[in-house]
């Protein structure tokens, strides 16, 4: 009996050590299974990511293949403009203004195509891979040729109506807002970026940029850091700047009296910066007595001031140089009884303004005799 006993403990020991051998085994194939997954998901995530890269890549080369990616990504092109002859027949030159239309909304939504693809590709880049060696200065020369294209889209907005007889304005209103659409479509919200089955843009900061985000990006990466130390380069980023933002702004009037004057005293500022100089100071006080309604017309001269004492504490130990004085705003010409008159002396600017109106207060009569 005693034996016996002996032997049914050793055979449920027995199948004890069996079945935790086994349960180990299990875990073991689990945790197999488990790392296997997460292989072949990343393996699928890093070809999803070259095969996304690499058909960007392509896109971003030429027009021509952003558009044909554009079109298989469900996206639409810019329906032809309808004839719309002054007379019963259209003719010849009617037909040929027609169709250079539709050329150039063609080309146009291709060159936003073809930026927005290059974009993304960037987008996708510094998200994955942030630490690629020379990606930041692949990323800065690309603004840099981007943002010589990019006053070339033209999107000016037609005046249409709602009439029959205006169907080709009609046609062409919904062109531009096809072209403008795309042009501010975030990259996370992309058409393409769905097609190619990208999903990685989570809250990064990528996801947000957009081809009208271009002189935004060129500033901050380009511009901004030219104007540390400022240069002739500096000045030629301007400029690049300057041309990328007028062809954003559709209001001429505001462009000409309130975006380009703030623009340009900002980089005669940095010129200022470059070779202190009269001539620099004085080119300053001209765009203030040029635009005395501009919004910023306060910061503007206190800024000039602050510019012209800096010349001056230079110059203290030399010969005393003519002050230049920055004017205040010139009253509106409302008033025909107040004028303004503007001279220069040496390299003094004197504004004095003149009243030929009779006092508003009478002077108060005399104390009489005691």
């Amino acid at each position: 009996m005693k034996q016996f006993g002996l032997g049914a403990a050793g055979v449920i020991c027995l199948l004890f050590q069996l079945s935790v051998v086994a349960a180990d085994n299990s875990l073991d194939i689990l945790e197999q299974d488990l790392n296997q997954l997460k292989h072949d998901h990343q393996q699928a995530a890093t070809e999803t990511l070259a095969s996304f890269l690499s058909q960007l890549d392509t896109a971003a080369q030429s027009p021509d293949a952003a558009i044909d990616l554009y079109q298989k990504a469900g996206g639409n092109m810019p329906a032809p403009t309808p004839a719309t002859p002054r007379s019963a027949v259209e003719t010849p030159e009617e037909r040929t203004a027609r169709e250079a239309q539709d050329a150039q909304n063609a080309a146009n939504l291709a060159m936003v195509v073809q930026l927005h693809c290059a974009m993304m590709r960037f987008g996708a880049l510094f998200i994955n891979t942030p630490d690629q060696k020379g990606l930041q200065d692949d990323w800065v020369n690309w603004l840099k040729s981007a943002a010589q294209v990019y006053p070339q889209i033209k999107i000016a907005d037609p005046q249409a109506d709602d009439t029959t007889e205006h169907k080709g304005k009609r046609s062409a209103k919904e062109t531009v807002a096809l072209i403008r659409d795309f042009k501010g479509m975030p990259l996370k919200g992309s058409i393409i970026s769905k097609y190619l089955g990208f999903q990685g843009w989570g809250d990064k900061d990528q996801g947000n940029w957009a081809v009208a985000g271009v002189p935004d990006l060129y500033r901050a990466a380009v511009l901004e850091p030219l104007r540390a130390r400022p240069s002739s380069d500096t000045l030629a980023a301007w400029d690049v700047y300057i041309a990328m933002k007028n062809a954003d702004q559709p209001d001429p009037d505001r462009w000409t009296q309130v975006d380009y004057p703030s623009l340009q005293f900002d980089r005669g500022c940095d010129d200022y910066a470059i070779t202190h100089s009269m001539d620099k100071l004085q080119a300053l006080i001209e765009i203030i007595k040029a635009n005395p309604t501009h919004p910023k017309l306060e910061d503007m001269i206190a800024r000039a001031h602050g510019l012209v004492e800096d010349y001056r504490g230079q110059h203290a130990s030399a010969t005393p140089v003519a002050q230049v004085s920055t004017p205040a705003p010139a009253p509106a010409p409302t008033d025909p009884n107040v004028t303004v008159t503007t001279t220069t002396q040496g390299d003094m600017t004197i504004v004095t303004t003149h009243s030929n109106a009779a006092p508003t207060n009478p002077v108060p009569p005399s104390p009489p005799a005691p």
